[in-house]
């Protein structure tokens, strides 16, 4: 085909910039379902509700990380997104405190860091960022739980405080 000033014109031309529109449409349909999704999750899930035990957050916060990766693997932003703001709101619920300790609370922090760098890097569209942050952030939880199961086995050898004993 020529164009009317004698160059060719190429129809796939048009077919890439519907890509690149279909892709920004997408882009931006991906940050909106996110930012829904980050509202709804977030009135769900207040930072003093008691109403999640600590096993039902760790469920939560498992399936999240496996949907985070599943995001990461397919390039589906939305996906990381949405389930990255899903840790981070989780990390901040009441039932995620199974512990009190200076080192829990570090623990926790760190976890909190990642999973916002999860975000960030779904947000910009980075694949790369993305799978270092989920990386990082299941480091995190690895250390975590190594922490608490030392904690428990320390419990576990420590004599109950209100025992007494009435000697004759």
């Amino acid at each position: 085909m020529d164009g009317s000033d004698g160059s060719e014109v190429r129809p796939f031309a048009v077919g890439a910039s519907r890509g690149l529109l279909m892709k920004t449409k997408n882009l931006l349909f991906a940050v909106l379902l996110a930012v829904a999704g980050f509202t709804s999750l977030a009135a769900t899930l207040a930072p003093n509700d008691p109403k999640l035990t600590t096993r039902e957050v760790m469920r939560s916060k498992l399936e999240s990380s496996q949907k985070v990766l599943e995001g990461i693997a397919t390039e589906n932003f939305a996906t990381i997104t949405v389930n990255a703001q899903r840790l981070v709101v989780l990390s901040q619920v009441a039932g995620w405190q199974a512990r009190q300790t200076p080192e829990y609370k570090q623990l926790t922090a760190e976890f909190r860091r990642q999973a916002e760098s999860l975000v960030k890097s779904a947000k910009d569209g980075n694949a790369e960022a993305a799978s270092l942050a989920w990386f990082q952030l299941t480091i995190s939880c690895v250390n975590c739980h190594k922490h608490i199961r030392g904690s428990r086995t320390v419990e576990i050898l420590r004599p109950p405080a209100a025992v007494v004993v009435a000697v004759r």
